[in-house]
């Protein structure tokens, strides 16, 4: 696979990826193009991993470089503005999609490191392996993060549907 081809397919998901953890659009941009540069640099060195997983590292230790360098990470956007808008569509759609975004916005809560992790398994779907060759960690310790951060997103998630309940009892 030669680099044109590897930026037409995955260029989308790298730059959401990076966008999820910088919320910063030109930023994304900025280490996405590093990310593909860093790529072509790299190629040779390349073992046949699957590309996806690969990439999503190079772009993982981009960011990190540059929060390294910078020192500070600015906010400016939030995770659904990368993500399609509802259109038309079913009532169930539409319940979905709001789910997903109420998810996003919680995601948004969590720190850098917590945000990568849920981000690259739940949203991205990488196994666990892929995700501890990713991140450089040992898969046991991505296990036991991946389920507390979940937990404390459910947690989370309880806590708003119960203010959100009160709130409608007090409408009526």
């Amino acid at each position: 696979m030669n680099l044109e081809q590897m930026y037409v397919l995955h260029v989308q998901d790298v730059y959401r990826y990076i966008f999820s953890l910088c919320r910063n659009q030109d930023l994304a941009q900025d280490i996405v193009q590093e990310t593909f540069y860093r790529a072509f640099l790299y190629l040779e060195s390349y073992k046949e991993e699957q590309i996806r997983p690969w990439l999503f590292k190079v772009a993982y230790h981009t960011f990190i470089d540059w929060i390294r360098k910078e020192k500070r990470l600015t906010y400016v956007g939030d995770m659904t503005t990368v993500h399609p808008k509802v259109t038309e569509a079913t009532e169930d759609t539409v319940m979905n999609r709001q789910h997903i975004h109420e998810w996003l916005a919680l995601i948004d809560t969590l720190p850098v490191h917590k945000r990568n992790l849920i981000l690259l398994r739940d949203y991205y779907q990488f196994s666990y392996q892929e995700i501890a060759e990713i991140l450089g960690m040992p898969i046991s310790n991505v296990k036991v993060a991946i389920f507390r951060i979940r937990k404390q997103l459910r947690t989370k998630m309880k806590g708003s549907e119960k203010d959100a309940l009160r709130g409608s009892q007090k409408k009526t």
